[in-house]
């Protein structure tokens, strides 16, 4: 799947290396000549996309310098929602392992966190970066998120769940998000309160560059990263936290 600076995005096929699917766009008739009916499109460049990791789910995800995500069904090429939110560009999405849930990095200096279903709300605003972010992974594990900005910094994140609900109108720490639920019980109950969660920062790594990209490793249980700077460096890094051996 590709993404093009026109806001529309192909599915190729790996064995003919023929395009097989055009998002967002009807094609009208066979052979010579044929018209492209354009349904839904970015409205600028798309920078990111990536398939759903269940492929039976059969939906992708795309991001846009136009500051927007879009969700799309795959076998049929229509777009299934448009999320908004960000402030500026959004510059790297990612899938959660189990795909639940979405990630975005935007020039607006926040991750978002959202669900990957309707009603695709989203759940929480990562802050601590002083400058674009410019792509976000999660960890092979599904433990941490790693983010990258214009700012120098990887930064670690770990979705902790709080032991109890939060106070109204709790603020978010200066690296981190602010509380929120995922809607779900805490407990078997039906009087049990909602689970409540918090993004927080566990490490930083600093570089002399801008970091502009970010990979995770393919180890289940490593947490792994490699990183691209400004300069043409590539950082790998591994994510050490106290007790780790």
């Amino acid at each position: 799947m590709s993404g093009s600076f026109d806001g529309s995005v192909i599915i190729w096929d790996m064995e003919t290396q023929k395009m097989h699917l055009k998002l967002g766009v009807e094609m009208d008739g066979q052979g010579g000549w044929r018209v492209e009916r354009i349904r839904d499109r970015h409205e600028d460049a798309v920078v990111c996309c990536e398939f759903h990791p269940n492929e039976e789910s059969e939906r992708a995800v795309t991001a846009s310098l136009d500051g927007t995500l879009r969700v799309w069904n795959t076998r049929w090429g229509n777009c299934v929602a448009t999320l908004k939110g960000h402030s500026a560009a959004i510059n790297g999405v990612c899938y959660s392992k189990d795909g639940t849930r979405m990630f975005s990095a935007s020039s607006d200096g926040t991750v978002r966190e959202w669900m990957s279903d309707a009603p695709f709300k989203c759940m929480a605003i990562i802050i601590g970066h002083y400058g674009p972010v410019h792509d976000v992974v999660i960890a092979t594990s599904g433990l941490h998120l790693f983010s990258v900005s214009e700012d120098c910094t990887l930064r670690a994140w770990l979705r902790v769940q709080l032991d109890e609900a939060p106070a109204p109108n709790t603020p978010a720490t200066r690296a981190g998000s602010r509380p929120f639920t995922t809607g779900k019980k805490a407990g078997s109950a039906a009087d049990s309160g909602l689970e409540w969660f918090q993004w927080q920062q566990v490490a930083i790594f600093a570089s002399p560059f801008p970091l502009r990209c970010v990979a995770g490793s393919l180890g289940e249980e490593d947490e792994e990263v490699s990183c691209g700077g400004a300069n043409g460096a590539v950082f790998l890094l591994r994510l050490m936290l106290p007790g780790d051996t």
